[in-house]
């Protein structure tokens, strides 16, 4: 039995943070089931690993639940508040690498990087085929405005990007960035949707076929939110005039082999990585691990 299970790595000083804190701990992912230590710990430390609401309501001596991350998708959150279990996440922790690597994608896809490298190494063989273009002037729409989209935003003006955000509730004057609230005439004019928006009842499938369809032909959508905010046939579907797809998430993780987003030609695909990074790790565990001691009084 242990004060927290974490299920799966964490940064080494969060680990030693909460054995400093006098708190004991037991590591999922070293075992053959990372589930095993759920039902007799105090405090849960999730990365992306899915728990159930049965798992929960096998938990009696649960106290807290510690998303190492923003996105609480994995922890059925109605369940948690019906047993009075508070759930803790990260936000802001992961913000710069998520939005760095959003901005590699749109660079790569832009850039055709790919393309590149594949003409340069068979002898520039293909070059005059090539199509790059250029980030200035292009109109970026933003979706969700969190410390990931704001850096977003930062970054993409500093390229001089033109960027607009989609809110039902900010102003341009709270935003700094032009707000719209339609989103349906945002969509012709956005030659650049990128999606940094939770998953819940509210944006699964936000993004479908109608969307899509609206965008101008040649635009560049980029998920490096959540999956589900897409409806993945659909991008499927519209992905021939689409200027380029690049994905972080998706819908099921890891997508089946049989998956078509894994055969489209214009797409770059990342494996739920963007946050990955020496210092965005780090903070995301010790914020984690910070919560639960806080949690658990020690």
């Amino acid at each position: 039995m242990a004060d927290v299970h974490v299920t799966e790595p964490i940064h080494p000083d969060a680990l030693a943070l909460l054995a400093s804190a006098g708190l004991s701990v037991s590591c999922g992912w070293k075992d053959d089931d990372p589930a095993a230590g759920l039902a007799t710990a105090r405090a849960w430390i999730l990365r992306t690993f899915v728990v159930s609401p049965e798992m929960i309501a096998g938990a009696p001596g649960l106290e807290a639940i510690c998303k190492h991350g923003v996105g609480t998708d994995n922890i059925p959150l109605a369940e948690a508040e019906r047993r009075g279990i508070p759930v803790f996440n990260t936000p802001g922790a992961n913000a710069n690498a998520v939005a760095e690597h959003t901005m590699m994608l749109l660079l790569a896809l832009t850039r055709q990087a790919v393309a590149m490298d594949r003409v340069a190494r068979a002898g520039f063989a293909g070059f005059e085929q090539l199509a790059p273009l250029e980030l200035s002037g292009m109109r970026m729409l933003i979706l969700g405005f969190g410390p990931i989209g704001q850096r977003v935003a930062q970054l993409a003006r500093a390229f001089e990007i033109e960027v607009t955000l989609w809110h039902r509730r900010l102003s341009a004057e709270e935003a700094g960035v032009p707000v719209v609230r339609d989103l349906a005439a945002a969509l012709p004019a956005a030659q650049i949707l990128t999606l940094h928006l939770p998953l819940n009842a509210g944006t699964r499938g936000l993004i479908g076929a109608a969307e899509l369809a609206a965008l101008p032909e040649g635009a560049i959508l980029l998920n490096t939110g959540r999956g589900g905010v897409v409806d993945e046939a659909a991008l499927v579907a519209a992905a021939p005039r689409l200027g380029g797809i690049g994905l972080d998430v998706f819908e099921t993780e890891p997508p089946p082999p049989s998956d078509p987003l894994l055969a489209l030609p214009n797409a770059l695909l990342s494996p739920h990585a963007a946050a990955l990074g020496e210092r965005s790790v780090r903070r995301m565990g010790m914020m984690a691990a910070e919560a639960a001691i806080r949690a658990l009084g020690a």
